[in-house]
């Protein structure tokens, strides 16, 4: 064998073995694009919904919750915003109004979740357009869930609804499910819809904001509840009394604390 041909096979165990040596690390990925996950990286919403249910909050009792939205690429202030919302008192659990991520990526999900893991109370996801982008839809059903779903706590119904129209070829909101899921609700009983993209965004789809509209108008919602615009708006949908709210991105160092007691809610908008 000849000199040359020497060098060639060791420069190519070392090749084999530095390959080897990064597959045997935790925190490699073979493709930015790859769906790798720890268990506890795995259908944290159904964990979490079931941690909230365990609860056993009582509809006799305020009702106290979180929400925040577009967490993508703003690290620092994620992690941040996790330490001073675990200094506030009573909060039963943190709604994550969508855009996890800036582009579907799995390495991007895990960093925001490595920091809402530390939260006291749970947490729950919705999908944002940017989640959506890529491979993001595959990563945010693996570590989520489902993109529509819905759950009680204390007697309130929540509603999680993905309303990222482009991103899913003009397909959603899903109204008839989202009418199911009112039609469902135990009458008096208090309901929120939340989502990424607010009905007042073209994004939304034009043809759909009229029927979303009526319906939560029909069925007495008591919030419309988004992120997306990164910035902080509230009022009430177009034609109807159903106040909305959009929250900031956490970028803007903002969230917003919900009280829902027998009839009545309040809210306040909290600095970090």
């Amino acid at each position: 064998m000849s000199l040359k041909d020497k060098m060639r096979v060791v420069a190519g165990l070392f090749v084999v073995l530095f390959t080897l040596g990064l597959q045997s690390c935790d925190e490699f990925e073979y493709s930015p694009y790859e769906v790798r996950l720890k268990d506890d990286e795995k259908n944290i919403n159904q964990i979490n919904i079931q941690r909230i249910q365990k609860a056993n909050l009582s509809p006799s009792k305020p009702l106290r919750f979180i929400l925040t939205a577009d967490t993508q690429g703003f690290y620092e202030e994620n992690a941040e915003m996790v330490k001073h919302i675990n200094q506030q008192q009573n909060i039963d659990f943190v709604l994550l109004s969508g855009d996890i991520t800036d582009f579907g990526l799995t390495k991007e999900y895990r960093l925001v979740h490595q920091d809402f893991k530390e939260l006291k109370m749970p947490y729950v996801a919705v999908i944002g357009n940017h989640d959506a982008v890529n491979n993001g839809k595959e990563v945010f059903k693996a570590m989520y869930g489902e993109y529509d779903l819905s759950f009680t706590a204390g007697g309130r119904k929540f509603i999680l609804l993905n309303t990222n129209y482009l991103e899913f070829n003009k397909k959603v909101p899903d109204l008839n499910w989202l009418e199911k899921e009112l039609a469902a609700t135990a009458r008096n009983e208090p309901v929120f819809v939340v989502s990424h993209i607010a009905p007042s965004s073209p994004e939304f789809g034009p043809e759909n904001k009229d029927r979303y509209t009526n319906l939560l108008s029909t069925y007495n919602v008591r919030y419309s509840l988004h992120g997306h615009n990164h910035k902080y708006e509230s009022g009430t949908l177009p034609g109807s009394r159903v106040p909305y709210l959009i929250t900031g991105s956490t970028e803007t160092r903002e969230y917003i604390i919900f009280t829902v007691t027998g009839p009545d809610i309040t809210f306040e908008r909290v600095k970090f």
